[in-house]
Parts: C-alpha cells; structure tokens; sequence
C-alpha cells in the first residue's frame, strides 16, 4: 500500500488545512470525471482513502503508528466518498468557469486593443500627412507602383478592420417599442461609430493642414505644399499606416500566444 502522505504529496507534520489543501488539488487533478486517462479513478480512490484517513485524528494517530490504514465502515466509507466527489465536481465547474471568464476577458482585450490601434493609427498618420505631405512625396516610378498597391491593400484592410470592430461593439437600433424597450448588449449606436471615426478624420485632417498653413516648417524643409496636395496625401497614405500599424499588432499577439 503506498504511503498515503506521499499520495497527497505532503509531509507528516502536515496540517488539517494542509491535508484539506492538498487533497482538493490532487481530487481535481484526477477525478474520473475530469481526467481521461483510465488509471485515474484507481489514483483517485487512493487519494480519498489517504485524505479520510489523515483527515481524522485518531485514525491519522493510529496510521502513523502502525503504518496500516484503520477499518472504517461501509458507510463511512460511501459518505466520505460522495462528499469527495460533489467537492471535486463544483469545484472543477467552478474553475471552469473562471477559466471561461479569463478567455473572455482576454478577447475582449484584444478586441479593445486592436480597434485603438487603427482608429488612433488611422487619426495620427492625418494629421501628420495633412501638416507636412510632401515628405512622403514619391519620386521613383517602382516605389509608386508599390504604393498603389499597398494604398488598394490598405483600403479593404481598413474597410474590413472598422466593419469587424463596428460589429464588435455597435448595434443598429431597430422599432421602438413603448411597451417593452429593446435591450442590446453592444455599447454604442453604429451611427455613433461612424460619426466618430468621419469626425476624427476630418478633425485630425483640418487641425494637420491649418498647423501645416500657420508654421513654415512644411516650406522651409519640403518646399511648398497646397491643400490639394494635403488631400491626396491624406486620402493616400492614412490606409497603410493603419495596415501597417495593425499587421505589427498581429504578430505580436502571435509571438505572445507562443
């Protein structure tokens, strides 16, 4: 018969709450119910065995004495058993819940995380090449092919990201009710979301051309530059910072999954 202190894995000065501790941890561990593996249940009995014999105080005496586990009878032994195991069931509902919860919590993080990445991204890179367009002014034939087609990529990334995020947290109010008031989970109105991402566009794009007009640091360094101009660029460039910005974000939370 093995040594029950070792089957819960603690030592002989082991405390009740200890011995409480160390048996919860070993029953959800190997409950039949939670473990597969077809050695479990004989691990568990052995495990509730050791945990009702150093739970007891006279029976833990006369173990430690003799080596052997005291007789107790059947029905002791049923009681103990079913306990045993309504304890290792709720508690392994229990964690499966939180862990549920956690993996919630952390999409929902991640959802958060991403949908300030772009719009913030998308508000930047405007006001930026609204203020000063001609530092990104393209002069080789290659590099403007090349930035035709990142300006295609970066628009349907862009359209796709804000679709995804708007489905994410808006809804689309429906028929009032007057007797019962339509509840909705999602916090915002999608006219809301689009108010909010045209407005910061065009805030982020007025506040870049008007420091760009009121300073002669786009002139002094870039020469000079027309709101045409300011136009092009904020119409050209915003779409692949954003797909840039977002592509980094998405390897990073590969590398952290790893």
């Amino acid at each position: 018969m093995p040594d029950l202190y070792t089957v819960l894995g603690i030592s002989r000065t082991a405390t009740q709450n200890e011995i409480k501790s160390a048996y919860r941890r070993m029953a959800r561990r190997y409950h039949p119910d939670i473990n597969p593996d077809p050695s479990a249940a004989e691990k568990f009995a052995q495990i509730n065995e050791a945990y009702q014999t150093l739970i007891d105080t006279d029976r833990r005496k006369t173990y430690d004495r003799t080596g052997r586990t005291p007789a107790a009878s059947a029905r002791e032994v049923n009681v103990a058993a079913a306990k045993a195991a309504r304890r290792a069931y709720y508690q392994a509902r229990a964690d499966r819940i939180v862990k549920e919860w956690l993996e919630r919590e952390r999409e929902e993080t991640r959802a958060r995380g991403k949908a300030v990445y772009t719009t913030v991204t998308l508000f930047i890179s405007t006001f930026m090449v609204a203020m000063k367009p001609a530092i990104f002014e393209p002069t080789n034939l290659y590099w403007r092919i090349a930035l035709v087609l990142l300006f295609g990529v970066g628009v349907w990334h862009l359209f796709t990201s804000l679709k995804e995020h708007f489905d994410h947290y808006t809804y689309q109010p429906g028929r009032v009710s007057v007797t019962r008031p339509a509840k909705n989970s999602k916090p915002f109105k999608r006219s809301v979301a689009w108010a909010f991402v045209i407005g910061g566009y065009l805030l982020s794009f007025a506040t870049g051309v008007l420091i760009g007009t009121l300073t002669d640091f786009s002139t002094q360094f870039f020469g000079g530059t027309t709101v045409t101009d300011a136009i092009l660029a904020a119409l050209l460039y915003p779409p692949i910072a954003v797909l840039i910005v977002d592509t980094m974000y998405k390897i990073n939370m590969r590398f952290e999954d790893l």
